[in-house]
């Protein structure tokens, strides 16, 4: 079980900036066009990003401009200056769970500093009490770059897989998990998914069922257990590796997982090693990521990556897609 959380600050600790727009035109008297995801066919600048014409930065320069400021940094420098209430609420609420169980929380943040100034950095109360509290930029880089993760690591003094990191931004999730750390993805827009997510992942509530399913299926793989890997599949399960049906109902998956997935005592696979993480669940339908890696008789080293999706009915895997690559080295 992770022991730690870990923040970024915009768009995590801080409400969307789309959230707080309409506010800050009132009390600057400053226009600022286009609300982006929350009306994306009034936003010409959204369609140029969301086809990839402009990157995420620019997108918020074309804002900043049109409204008199100079940039993305100075139209954001003005939200701590004249907006009362830029905290989330459910994100000030998931800290403070954490403070109540005693598990350390942090900041990782790019630009806090240079936006919001260090005075204010400094004195806003929800920015306080942190275990852990860096800023990358004041380090001379910015995430996804490791410098800024290694030294939150070092400062909580935990190993970095019982770390749980939470960005808006999917490239600093990976940054995250790039350096040992869990990272989730969260949505400015709907954040509750993935607190709930860093939750359960720090024991604030129980495993959820998605959870549990997938600790059970990665023990029966690990442990190469046949029998106890088909009782997790329902009798009709359809099984699709790489877009091609292998089997369907029990015998055929029987015979996969000895022929194919090295369940057969045959196949001598030595220092066998596999973990399964589960991505997003929803309904019937849970994603997970695994990664797997053994030696072979002769010594080759093989490490396989897998995206799953499994649909279920009744507790039991119905339908289980996956897609596998594969990489060998003597």
């Amino acid at each position: 079980m992770a022991k730690a959380l870990l923040f970024d600050v915009g768009d995590v600790m801080m409400l969307s900036n789309w959230e707080v727009l309409d506010e800050l035109e009132q009390v600057t008297g400053r226009s600022i066009p286009g609300r982006g995801p929350f009306a994306p066919a009034d936003d010409a600048d959204w369609q140029d990003f969301l086809r990839g014409d402009i990157d995420g930065y620019a997108y918020w320069d074309r804002k900043a401009i049109a409204a008199g400021y100079s940039d993305a940094i100075n139209l954001f420098a003005a939200f701590p200056v004249h907006l009362p209430n830029i905290f989330a609420a459910d994100a000030m609420e998931l800290i403070e769970e954490a403070r109540a169980a005693h598990i350390p929380i942090g900041i990782l943040s790019n630009d806090l500093v240079r936006i919001a100034g260090p005075t204010w950095t400094a004195n806003a109360p929800e920015l306080q009490g942190y275990d852990v509290f860096v800023d990358a930029t004041l380090l001379g880089v910015r995430k996804p770059a490791p410098e800024g993760y290694l030294k939150c690591i070092a400062d909580f003094g935990l190993p970095a897989e019982e770390i749980v990191f939470l960005d808006d931004t999917p490239e600093c999730v990976e940054g995250a998990r790039a350096n040992g750390m869990i990272g989730v993805h969260v949505d400015p827009l709907n954040r509750g998914i993935a607190f709930a997510r860093a939750r359960e992942l720090v024991g604030l509530v129980p495993p959820s069922e998605a959870s549990l399913h997938v600790q059970a299926v990665e023990r029966a793989y690990a442990d190469r257990d046949l029998d106890a890997a088909m009782a997790l599949l329902h009798p009709h399960v359809v099984i699709r590796w790489n877009g091609e049906k292998v089997a369907s109902g029990m015998a055929e998956a029987r015979r996969f997982h000895r022929e194919c997935l090295g369940f057969d005592a045959a196949d001598m696979r030595h220092d066998y090693l596999l973990t399964k993480t589960l991505r997003a669940f929803q309904a019937d339908t849970i994603c997970v990521e695994g990664e797997s890696s053994y030696r072979r008789s002769d010594g080759t080293h093989v490490r396989r990556t897998m995206a799953e999706f499994w649909m279920m009915r009744f507790g039991l895997i119905i339908e289980w897609n996956a897609y596998e690559a594969a990489t060998e080295q003597a």
